[in-house]
């Protein structure tokens, strides 16, 4: 399959709420890339990460989602805005706001969209 391919399959089952999947297909699409372009490697590894921390957050793991969050901003900030299909600045807007909530000891109540330009 072709990464735009992988990516809209992996757009449906994380707009389903099935983060675990979508991140099985986002590493696929990960593998698409050399170990030489570092630099979309490192951007997919971010979204890959994001996923997991949503699953940890559903399967009632605040403590780690926040962690891998922390992480995720980290990873994504030097991405573009839009990195090749994907609205990177969307998905860190929603990652800054969810760090401050759980931070406060509050609940996700809604999650990003994964928005395929």
């Amino acid at each position: 399959m072709s990464e735009i391919d992988l990516l809209k399959e992996a757009k449906r089952l994380w707009d389903e709420g099935d983060f675990y999947s979508a991140h099985e297909i986002l590493e696929d699409v990960w593998r698409l890339f050399p170990k030489e372009d570092r630099h979309s490697r490192n951007c997919y590894q971010g979204v890959i990460r994001l996923a997991i921390a949503y699953n940890h957050y559903i399967c009632g793991r605040k403590d780690s989602c926040l962690r891998v969050l922390r992480m995720v901003r980290d990873q994504l900030q030097p991405c573009a805005d839009v990195f090749r299909y994907l609205d990177i600045a969307h998905l860190l807007s929603f990652v800054e706001e969810h760090i401050k909530i759980l931070e406060k000891g509050e609940d996700i109540s809604l999650f990003p969209s994964l928005r395929i330009l």
